[in-house]
Order: C-alpha cells, then structure tokens, then sequence
C-alpha cells in the first residue's frame, strides 16, 4: 500500500449496520430480514398494504438466496418507490436450488407520508451466517448504509 501517493487518501468508515434474526423456520427468517431492512429506512409498522406484488427468486444455496431476496427488495424501492411490510413467502430446496417464493405487500415509499430514516445501498456477504441450532434459523447479515 502507498502512503505517500497524494492522489489519494485512506479513510476509515463506519458506513454498515449487522441485522440478525431468529426465527422458526427459513421463510420466517428470511421475512424478519426484509423487516429489519426495511425498519432501517423507515418505520416499517405505518407502510399501509396498498400493493401486492409477486416474487420469485432462485440461487445455488441459501446465502445467495438471502442476498438475492434483500438486493430484490433494494432494487424495488429504488427503480419503483415500492417499500413491502407484509411478506408472504415460501423457501423450498428443489432439483439444487433455493426458491423463495410468494408476495409481498406495500406501498409506494413517499418522504411526505412515510418518515426517512437512512439509505441501505445493499446487503454485503461479509460476515453473512447462517445457522441452524435448537430448532431455530439464525441469520446474521451486513447492509451497506
């Protein structure tokens, strides 16, 4: 590493924030991720359900599939202002894949009705775990503020 080129310069960063969840099975973990996702841009609790929307996802394995599920949820506020509340999934391995499959439920994301809390750019695979242990799904993920 050079230190001495003045081009450029090293900071440090605290642009993160880990959400961890607990839950009874895959599907109810991977809902309480979107939730802790999304609490982190606004208060989760007052979106009203005016809008339903499919989704289908499918990765190799299970960390995929949650990084794809949080990206797909990203990619949704930003490309559509839609912020879901109320998640109804299914997780099911088939022929060597992770499907997530259902709908969620949201509105479109407006400053003016629903309070701002901070920006998640994305879901990160760092430290990223997942866990099964006493007959309970524990997730630990990163998101990028």
């Amino acid at each position: 590493m050079n230190k001495n080129n003045p081009n450029f310069k090293y900071f440090d960063t605290t642009a993160d924030i880990g959400i961890e969840t607990k839950s009874n099975d895959i599907s109810d973990a991977f809902i309480n991720s979107a939730l802790g996702t999304m609490n982190l841009i606004t208060d989760i609790e007052k979106i009203q359900t005016k809008i339903t929307k499919d989704i289908y996802i499918e990765s190799e394995d299970e960390y995929g599939l949650l990084y794809d599920w949080i990206t797909e949820l990203l990619i949704l506020l930003d490309s559509e202002n839609f912020i879901a509340s109320q998640y109804d999934i299914n997780i099911k391995q088939e022929n060597n894949l992770f499907i997530l499959q259902g709908n969620i439920s949201g509105d479109i994301y407006d400053t003016t009705v629903y309070n701002y809390k901070t920006e998640v750019k994305a879901i990160t695979y760092h430290e990223m775990n997942i866990q099964k242990e006493d007959n309970k799904i524990k997730i630990k993920f990163i998101v990028d503020l």
